[in-house]
């Protein structure tokens, strides 16, 4: 996609029939721009409760796929041109969610809006009207939408590399975010924000871009 000069970035769903995102079957481009994106991070951990203790020991378990949740709106008063009905757009946006026989699975999608990319599937689909016509077609609506993060196995085995009995960890880039800021959350000092730099090959440190994932390296010591 190319954007000419001053030309609106409108956020994108690429629409592909596998986990691999290699064969795409179609595209669907908002309507309007969200007015936010939001985040769902969960770690699962077990409680075990020892002999004699008096409290469960909590362990890790293993992290969860990264959730977003967006709010779509769709507009069909003819406040702003628009080649399709409300109607028609829902359904295409709701088709993302249903079982797909050639693939035995929903559709896979890959949500960009500039430098931001999330590849998922969509979770669920909460659908508002909010006016209707004469005729009872709605004519505004509004969509929450969750997608979930899908991760190819092989890209999982690079990001959440074992090493004896350290693990690495991962950090999804948001807008704001620094290397140094990242070092001094996860580590506790700005100054390892070189081996960050170095286990993601970044060739420039300093502008880290929405969307990317970041390898930790355990802390040394």
């Amino acid at each position: 996609m190319i954007l000419e000069e001053n030309q609106l970035a409108k956020l994108t769903l690429d629409v592909f029939r596998d986990q691999r995102f290699t064969q795409p079957v179609g595209r669907w481009q908002a309507q309007f721009n969200p007015t936010e994106l939001s985040f769902g991070l969960k770690n699962r951990y077990t409680n075990e409760q020892p002999a004699g203790a008096s409290k469960p020991a909590t362990s890790y378990a293993g992290g969860e796929p990264d959730e977003l949740t967006v709010e779509f709106f769709f507009d069909g008063t003819g406040v702003v041109e628009a080649a399709e009905t409300v109607r028609a757009r829902l359904q295409a946006l709701l088709a993302l969610t249903r079982f797909q026989p050639e693939s035995h699975a929903p559709y896979y999608v890959r949500l960009h809006w500039g430098d931001f990319v999330f590849p998922g599937v969509m979770l669920s689909a909460d659908v508002t009207y909010h006016l209707f016509d004469r005729q009872g077609e709605p004519v505004r609506a509004r969509v929450k939408a969750t997608f979930q993060e899908v991760v190819e196995p092989d890209d999982l085995a690079k990001t959440e590399r074992r090493e004896s009995s350290d693990l690495y960890q991962t950090w999804l880039v948001r807008a704001g975010d620094t290397i140094d800021g990242i070092a001094h959350r996860v580590y506790g000092a700005v100054e390892f924000w070189r081996p960050v730099a170095e286990a993601n090959r970044l060739a420039n440190p300093r502008s880290l871009v929405p969307g990317t994932v970041l390898v930790l390296p355990p802390k040394a010591g």
